[in-house]
């Protein structure tokens, strides 16, 4: 037998682990047989140079370098925001700010990232061309809108990491007559120094692969900004918009390109993570005195400043979202003119309503936990119960790499499939309905993975030596008694992936959605969805009316997966204080768009 582990029991998560490898390298292989070729032909010396002036010139560096500025600057404005919000989470007083700020953060998870893009293009934009002229659409718009977006991941890092050292130090610390806000300043910061980290590093991957945000917001012009109100193009935009206008020809060629360097990028940044994960700091670093001085203080001014202006943002994006939208929320949004049932049911054409683009979300929801449930939990059931120690690791770096991939080289990835089954002669392949939710279950995969893996490895010990002793194999103890205790756990990473599946724009952009393709009619042809029509509303409108119909679609979307991700979010508290109260809460940081 070629896999020798698959003669053991536990053969289905054995195989699933496998798949998860083969469609890991699948991406990686199909990314870099196009992108290759074309680096290493005559064209390659003429897309790393500075210039992008078709059809002369297709130099891809202003991209790069529009991806690497935008990306830093919104984390100099993540970060310290991100600390303020986590400092302020370990002060118990006053409860109902803490419950708020809890509640808020776990709510802006929830947003997708076109809400953001759209509601910044009607709400942000206009104060930026009031204070400064020009469209609006700039770096500066640009990275505040993506701070915001990438402050959560980073929240809930430096929250766990924070907790855990508070927990540990508060108590001898305060016995010492040390203050919680010294405590907090001059012990847990410096203990946690490395997680501070790797949240800034979680914010730039998630920053540099983000697709929707400078699509809408940057203003795309390829080159490097000289001022902050000057627009620029990011590699993933880029990445966009060439699919949009080109077919054939070096600016083709520059998207294979473009999605080999987000790949590399987007990898590199997981395996340092990883790297910085492994490593325990021992000892303390010494806290110069100025530090002891002014910390405290500083810190919990940072944290009521952080508090207060992350919920300003919140309150007013959602108040003006409710503003415009809540007005259209009738059947006419979703059905238009026609009658209600009949075009519900696809007896009737539907010309101006958001139910084909509902129905497509719905569609490509079950598509994609279709084909990503049994793989997912399988391999999560795989790594916590059969996996031998080379294959977890192994197991566990490709979900650290899948996790941090961009959802834009994801919709790469089924752009070059459809290319290449084209090559082997298989004509009829198209992008539709199936390979954009093939596209998303690799991309949902890793939070079923890591949450079955938490779930099943957070049971007590004494539920195996109970299967053993009732005569149980391994294989039953598993499906009979660990399961189904895990089985909330696991349902919350259901809902962690319908959540994402829900709201993503970048992977279905590449894979086969389109404004004007009615309701579903089939596997393999193209389709509607709430995220791209949201997205197109932004960009195409021409009536007052559809730009309201883009409002209630984005208030529709945001209930969706709002709604889905905040399920995820309880199901796994209350299966975390069912099983382990003391166990620190998981996080997920989710893939870029």
């Amino acid at each position: 037998m070629a896999f020798p582990f698959l003669r053991r029991s536990g053969t289905l998560p054995r195989l699933c682990g496998l798949l998860v490898i083969l469609a890991t390298g699948a991406l990686f292989a199909l990314v870099g047989c196009f992108a290759l070729p074309v680096l290493w032909s005559a064209q390659g010396g003429l897309i790393f140079s500075w210039s992008w002036r078709p059809p002369t010139d297709f130099g891809i560096l202003p991209m790069l370098a529009g991806s690497l500025i935008l990306s830093f600057s919104a984390l100099l404005l993540a970060w310290p925001l991100s600390l303020g919000l986590a400092c302020a989470l370990q002060d118990p007083a006053p409860a109902c700010w803490q419950k708020w700020l809890t509640g808020l953060i776990r709510f802006m998870t929830a947003i997708p990232t076109v809400v953001y893009g759209f509601a910044a293009v009607f709400l942000l934009t206009p104060l930026v061309r009031e204070a400064a002229g020009g469209s609006g659409l700039c770096w500066l718009s640009a990275a505040c809108v993506l701070a915001l977006l990438i402050s959560p991941t980073m929240v809930l890092v430096m929250d766990v990491a924070l907790r855990e050292q508070m927990r540990r130090l508060l108590l001898p610390a305060l016995s010492l007559g040390m203050g919680r806000n010294t405590v907090l300043a001059c012990l847990a910061l410096p203990a946690v120094r490395r997680w501070l980290l790797t949240a800034g590093l979680l914010g730039f991957g998630r920053a540099i692969g983000d697709t929707l945000i400078p699509l809408m917001l940057s203003g795309n012009a390829p080159n490097v900004p000289h001022n902050l109100f000057a627009g620029l193009r990011t590699l993933t935009a880029h990445m966009g918009l060439v699919t949009a206008t080109d077919v054939g020809g070096p600016a083709y060629n520059s998207l294979f390109v473009a999605g080999g360097l987000l790949l590399c990028i987007s990898t590199g940044v997981s395996l340092v993570l990883r790297r910085l994960e492994k490593k325990q700091d021992v000892l303390l670093p010494p806290v110069p005195a100025f530090w002891r001085r002014l910390a405290p203080a500083g810190l919990h001014l940072l944290a009521r400043g952080a508090g207060i202006l992350c919920s300003a943002c919140v309150l007013a994006l959602l108040g003006f979202l409710l503003w415009r939208g809540l007005p259209v929320l009738d059947a006419a949004l979703l059905v238009g003119d026609a009658p209600f049932w009949p075009a519900l049911l696809g007896r009737f054409p539907i010309w101006d309503g958001i139910w084909p683009a509902c129905l497509g979300t719905l569609c490509l929801l079950g598509i994609t936990m279709a084909l990503a449930l049994v793989p997912g939990i399988g391999c999560g059931i795989y790594l916590a119960e059969y996996a031998p120690p080379r294959m977890q690791r192994l197991l566990n770096s490709l979900m650290d790499i899948l996790s941090g991939v961009p959802s834009i080289v994801m919709g790469i990835f089924g752009f070059t499939l459809i290319l290449f089954l084209h090559r082997l002669g298989f004509a009829g392949a198209s992008s539709g309905l199936l390979l954009a939710g093939g596209c998303l279950a690799l991309l949902v995969l890793p939070a079923l993975v890591v949450t079955t893996r938490t779930a099943l490895e957070s049971l007590p010990a004494s539920l195996r030596l109970c299967g053993a002793a009732l005569g149980l194999r391994h294989g039953q103890t598993v499906r009979h008694l660990l399961l189904p205790q895990a089985s909330r756990g696991i349902l919350s990473g259901v809902m962690l992936a319908l959540g994402r599946s829900a709201e993503d724009t970048a992977v279905i952009l590449l894979t086969g959605v389109v404004a004007n393709a009615g309701l579903p009619a089939g596997l393999g042809l193209r389709f509607e969805a709430l995220p791209f029509f949201i997205y197109y509303t932004a960009a195409q409108y021409q009536t007052p009316e559809e730009l309201q119909r883009g409002f209630g679609a984005a208030l529709t979307l945001l209930a969706l997966s709002g709604g889905l991700l905040l399920l995820a979010w309880w199901l796994h508290e209350r299966f975390r204080q069912e099983r382990q109260p003391d166990m620190t809460p998981l996080t997920f940081s989710g893939g870029p768009q």
